[in-house]
């Protein structure tokens, strides 16, 4: 019966541990890139980001606001917005490593390695959808009524 009772503690336990992890650990945005491009190809490099898709599309909604005012991003009326992780920091090009480098930076260090956390496309605005990318599925959310629905990617 105590074993019971240690087993049912300790999933309680992880479970407001996992409930909280947002405020345990806030994410932390490390850089922002800006596209030159008319089209609106940004990223962000970030740190603690939330471990599930709800917690990244969520992040990210609660986050647009700011993200514009504080960065001007996204860019453009159309865009792709890109989310790294940051990983072990900037790092130089490697032949034998597959990195993701920034041109925009000056820095013999300008490359992340190869992370993305979640990509935010709203490419036709006509269509009045926003489309995210997490790992290998996409939710798309109708801006119209807030209706979000799932794919396989």
């Amino acid at each position: 019966m105590k074993k019971a009772w240690f087993i049912y503690a300790v999933i309680a336990l992880a479970v407001i541990v996992f409930s909280f992890w947002d405020h345990i650990y806030p994410v932390k945005i490390i850089d922002v890139h800006r596209s030159t491009d008319s089209f609106g190809y940004d990223d962000i490099i970030v740190d603690h980001f939330p471990l599930t898709d709800r917690g990244r599309i969520n992040w990210w909604l609660s986050q647009r606001d700011m993200l514009k005012k504080k960065y001007n991003i996204p860019s453009g009326r159309r865009f792709v917005l890109t989310v790294w992780d940051v990983g072990d920091g900037y790092l130089r090009d490697s032949p034998r490593e597959d990195y993701f480098c920034f041109p925009d930076m000056k820095s013999e260090k300008n490359c992340i390695e190869k992370n993305e956390l979640l990509e935010v496309t709203f490419r036709f605005p006509e269509s009045n959808k926003i489309r995210f990318i997490v790992g290998g599925t996409r939710y798309i959310m109708n801006k119209t009524d807030g209706s979000m629905t799932k794919e396989r990617y």
